[in-house]
């Protein structure tokens, strides 16, 4: 299993678990025309792809 610890590292998945113990937000923001998403900061966190994104 990877690891990420420096700053600017990133996960992508369709469904991602995480443990935190601390959560700020969620608020809403734009993704692409009227589609809307989830956006907010997690402190101290550990976070896991429960379901991938499937490669075409």
């Amino acid at each position: 299993m990877k690891v990420f610890t420096e700053e600017g590292g990133a996960i992508v998945g369709k469904r991602v678990i995480y443990i935190a113990r601390k959560v700020e937000g969620p608020h809403l923001v734009r993704k692409s025309g009227a589609h809307r998403g989830l956006q907010g900061k997690l402190y101290d966190v550990e976070a896991y792809i429960d379901l991938p994104i499937e490669k075409a």
